[in-house]
């Protein structure tokens, strides 16, 4: 993802992006002096920035419209030109679509399929596959399973003829449509940029709804912040 939309209202920003492997929709306080939005035409600069600055260091971003964007922390500061099109927003109003119509169906379903297994995990343990990669290296399919007679969620990655690891999230009032048999349980495939996606989820409660080869929604409960992540072997 090289470029980001921020939706500035209400003491917070928003922001969203729809992209063939996954979605990501979040929201952060902040003080905010007018409403409106904020793009972020090359998002890697703008990180790469952010991370030569003290953890606690106070940011202020500033761009009026169709202008360059000031990003100042003290005497620092960062200015990118802005851009018309943004890619990672391209798709964003189909996608919200989408997520209206699974809230209205209590996340039932998605674009009209079944999401026959449910669970409740703990945000903070998803930054345990960030230290998969670690270990394995880049480069590194994964496989998600949901073992409903073990209560885990279990991610694998590596390759048959060369290292490989798993690690296993613990799970509460899981359920499975009894389609499925819970012996076999659900598996999903993803990329490696997994890892990426899944370590921006808080931590705190979170809902997980899923289904074999399919997508796998990560709602958290107590923030608005939602991921949905794209099997591979799905649509």
């Amino acid at each position: 993802m090289g470029d980001l939309r921020l939706t500035v209202k209400q003491m917070s920003l928003s922001g969203t992006v729809a992209l063939p492997t996954h979605l990501l929709h979040t929201t952060i306080s902040a003080t905010v002096q007018d409403n409106g939005e904020l793009i972020i035409a090359d998002l890697a600069k703008v990180l790469a920035f952010i991370k030569t600055l003290p953890q606690d260091a106070l940011i202020t971003l500033w761009q009026p419209k169709n202008s360059a964007l000031r990003i100042i922390s003290g005497k620092t500061e960062l200015k990118l030109p802005t851009t018309d099109l943004v890619l990672s927003h391209k798709s964003v109003s189909k996608a919200l679509a989408l997520v209206d119509d699974a809230e209205r169906n209590h996340w039932k379903s998605w674009a009209d399929k079944p999401l026959t297994c449910y669970a409740k995990i703990e945000g903070a343990d998803l930054f345990q596959v960030k230290g998969m990669e670690k270990v394995i290296g880049k480069g590194t399919p994964f496989e998600m399973i949901f073992d409903l007679e073990e209560r885990l969620l279990v991610f694998k990655t590596g390759h048959k003829s060369s290292a490989n690891m798993s690690t296993a999230i613990d799970m509460e009032d899981c359920t499975m449509d009894l389609d499925n048999d819970p012996s076999v349980g659900v598996a999903s495939h993803y990329g490696e940029w997994l890892p990426h996606v899944v370590q921006s989820m808080p931590a705190g409660p979170v809902e997980l709804y899923t289904a074999n080869d399919f997508v796998c929604i990560f709602r958290h409960t107590e923030k608005d912040h939602l991921l949905l992540v794209m099997d591979k072997r799905g649509e």
